[in-house]
């Protein structure tokens, strides 16, 4: 098993945090210490392995509280979308951006979004609760990132300042600007009897109960110019490109 399996992963994810590590370094000091991350190991159970810093147990890192099998998505699709309005700018290096939020109970409504609705239904309605889909449909969930920047910052201090959401009619506020907006979508093969008895959830922090409000998602931009070059030009022309 180490010598055909767990060696050259090691091997192989060392050098993918290398390449990573000397990405950072070209605009800021780089990280040491990171070829301590490549190593993997097994599951308790013995059944596959476990990528790892090597202090793993086996069992899925959940929090204490959290229950249930982890539902894989069966598909994820990530669009960058441009703006109604006019062109897009690139986003800087290791711009930070958040949505949704993990704690309603604590922050309130303000930065929570409608993420769930059903195959076939995704321009037409987002849901705040977990959808019953018609005929077996499949569930989804679609997660519409901010798409303007203050064309300063990577980041602010409560990490949401810097971005925006465009108003209804596709314009950023004043002072910012548009980006290629991120929409992840996820989608799920749901029995049709777990739908209808509410027994699939969001599992978060177990506090907030699995409400399906505190759906969220981080993304940070570690595209190459070269990369996001071609996404700006691509969204700016009109044009449906695939990476």
């Amino acid at each position: 098993m180490d010598n055909a399996i767990l060696g050259p992963l090691k091997e192989k994810r060392a050098a993918t945090i290398e390449r990573i590590a000397i990405a950072i370094g070209r605009v800021a000091a780089k990280p040491q210490g990171l070829d301590k991350l490549a190593a993997c190991k097994l599951a308790a159970s013995g059944g596959g392995a476990e990528a790892g810093n090597g202090t793993g147990t086996g069992k899925d890192e959940e929090l204490e509280g959290n229950d249930g099998e982890v539902q894989e998505p069966k598909a994820a699709d990530i669009t960058f979308r441009g703006s109604p309005v006019g062109k897009v700018v690139a986003m800087p290096k290791f711009l930070k951006i958040l949505y949704g939020d993990a704690k309603r109970s604590i922050n309130g409504d303000k930065n929570t979004k409608a993420s769930w609705t059903c195959a076939g239904f995704e321009d037409k309605v987002l849901l705040t609760k977990y959808p019953i889909c018609p005929n077996g449909a499949a569930v989804k969930r679609i997660h519409d990132f901010p798409g303007c920047w203050d064309g300063k910052n990577t980041d602010s201090a409560n990490h949401r300042d810097h971005v925006a959401f465009a108003d209804a009619d596709g314009r950023c506020g004043n002072g910012f600007k548009a980006i290629p907006q991120l929409r992840i979508t996820l989608t799920y093969d749901i029995p049709a009897d777990v739908q209808r008895n509410a027994q699939y959830k969001v599992d978060s922090f177990p506090a907030e109960k699995h409400d399906p409000l505190t759906d969220h998602d981080d993304f940070a931009n570690v595209m190459s110019d070269q990369i996001m070059n071609r996404l700006v030009n691509c969204v700016n022309s009109g044009k449906t490109c695939k990476e």
